[in-house]
């Protein structure tokens, strides 16, 4: 004990020094954002011309801008993030009488020539008819498509100017534009146009990819994620949740009818869950499969199928799609969470809630934990979101239990059922109940120490079976991280039940609340549609 007294408030100066200065890091990045930003421009629609983008250059390549062919200096250049023309902030107008942008529908009698954009190429660009390097950094030269993203030199474009454009390798995940039937004028008082019908193309394989994503998640990297990929895809396929709810963006599933689609999810663990919640309460006739390009935190299950614990800095969209082409669906349980609270207004929940979870359910410090974080980064003083300072909140909080025990005497206050029959708990501090294979970011808790233990068998994500386990403590939390130490496992069962006799944190799939006493039972609903990724990162 002794030894402990002497640590703890070392480590906690040690992770109080190490926020403060990456809080003085994330204000000084703020206010360098704020002054170096142009005049925002609105995002364009269905109905619209460019979609201009401030552009930030982070590569060593240059640019020039497609009006006045000067090079551009990043800090004034603008981008449409659909077609891909990069301009002066002075050429803005011009720019848009000069070029038209992506057609997002075009008549369907009508055939599909390449869109060429001039200049800007990669330096490791080929020419797609003479198979030659055209990728140069010299001038504005040579020209790109942006709906099939080939190249081509000056005279091999003219030569082949009414080549019909195929997409490109990513053909079978691109709505044409002119497989989409829409009204001849917006309603009135609305800006988009209405979607009438979609007529699928005669292409071998034909599965949407439809994108979705918070642009202000994961340190704000959601806006540049839907920016490159209205570039790749059709850009009406790209929705952004801080705006649309998920039910729009699932309207192309019911007008898909039986034709499947896929979903790209650009997020953390409760946008997934966000999406999964909403598939689930359409009652669609095709169920679309949910793939997931993690930008959250802890992003347990992206980890379980093999997407990564958070994109890689370097990575290109490019090589997500190509991930997706070769991915392979598999079932997710989704479990029923019915709330009957016995004192309404005790807790943040009120009477007889209904949710639904996909990951994992816990109650105690591990709740709390969570809790502390979220109330931070609601907090108008949060300004530095980068996942670094996240975790190192995380730690922080964590390190707070160790000395406060909140959630002590936990098995006092708390009743546990499996298939019907009461658990004898130890002391304990927490209660997590599992449905895969990750927990705390990252963290295989069910499976440390399970080796030759033949009372309990394997987790699996669509067995129809919960994994409970009972954590002693939050410093048992970072034991568990470290892999030095294992949970006490209370056993697997097809139904659980938790009776809340005092207030505790809880929280599903990441999203934490403040619960009162309470009675909750989690029973198996049915089962979601995911993609798993077949290549390792």
């Amino acid at each position: 004990m002794e030894s402990c007294s002497t640590w703890v408030p070392l480590l906690c100066a040690i992770v109080v020094t190490l926020g403060i200065l990456l809080l003085i890091y994330g204000i000084v990045m703020s206010l360098l954002k704020y002054i170096m930003k142009d005049s925002s421009i609105p995002a364009g629609d269905i109905v619209s011309n460019h979609n201009w983008m401030n552009f930030s250059c982070t590569s060593i390549q240059t640019y020039y801008c497609n009006i006045c062919e000067l090079l551009l200096i990043p800090a004034g250049a603008i981008v449409c993030d659909s077609c891909g023309i990069y301009v002066d902030a002075r050429c803005i107008k011009l720019a848009e009488k000069k070029f038209k942008c992506k057609a997002t529908t075009l008549p369907n009698d009508q055939p599909m020539l390449h869109h060429w954009i001039k200049g800007n190429l990669p330096a490791r660009a080929i020419c797609e008819f003479c198979h030659t390097k055209c990728g140069t950094a010299s001038a504005l030269i040579h020209w790109s498509c942006c709906w099939c993203q080939c190249y081509a030199h000056d005279e091999c474009k003219n030569k082949n100017d009414m080549h019909i454009c195929l997409f490109g390798k990513f053909q079978s995940m691109i709505i044409p534009p002119y497989s989409l039937d829409v009204s001849d004028k917006p309603k009135a008082g609305q800006k988009h146009l209405e979607l009438r019908s979609i007529i699928p193309p005669a292409w071998p394989d034909w599965t949407p990819l439809i994108v979705v994503a918070n642009r202000k998640a994961g340190n704000n990297d959601g806006a540049e994620i839907l920016s490159l990929f209205r570039r790749l895809l059709n850009p009406i396929q790209v929705f952004d949740l801080s705006n649309r709810d998920p039910v729009a963006a699932l309207e192309w599933c019911q007008l898909l009818e039986d034709k499947p689609c896929n979903f790209l999810v650009a997020g953390g663990d409760g946008t997934v869950a966000w999406l999964l919640n909403a598939i689930h309460k359409l009652k669609l006739k095709a169920t679309p499969s949910v793939a997931i390009l993690p930008l959250g935190t802890g992003n347990d299950l992206s980890r379980v199928l093999g997407w990564g614990k958070e994109p890689n800095p370097k990575f290109e969209l490019t090589d997500i799609l190509q991930r997706i082409q070769t991915a392979h669906s598999v079932k997710l349980d989704r479990w029923a969470v019915s709330m009957n609270s016995e004192s309404p207004g005790l807790g943040f929940r009120g009477e007889q809630q209904g949710m639904f979870m996909y990951n994992y359910l816990s109650v105690g410090v591990d709740a709390q934990i969570a809790l502390n974080f979220h109330r931070m980064r609601e907090s108008k003083f949060y300004i530095c979101s980068h996942r670094i300072f996240n975790k190192l909140l995380y730690l922080g909080f964590g390190t707070q239990q160790v000395i406060g025990r909140r959630c002590k005497h936990l098995d006092k206050r708390i009743e546990v059922y499996l298939d019907g029959e009461q658990i004898n708990l130890p002391s304990i501090e927490s209660i997590v109940i599992l449905n895969i294979p990750s927990w705390g970011a990252g963290v295989k808790l069910w499976e440390l120490g399970l080796e030759g233990n033949a009372k309990f068998s394997e987790q699996s994500i669509n067995d129809g079976m919960l994994e409970v386990c009972a954590i002693y403590s939050s410093f048992h939390i970072a034991q568990l991280q470290m892999g030095v130490s294992k949970p006490h496992r209370l056993g697997q069962a097809h139904t659980v039940k938790i009776k809340l006799i005092e207030s505790y944190a809880v929280q599903i799939d990441g999203e934490p609340w403040l619960q009162g006493p309470c009675e909750f039972t989690i029973t198996h609903c049915d089962q979601a549609s995911m993609l798993t990724s077949n290549e390792k990162l």
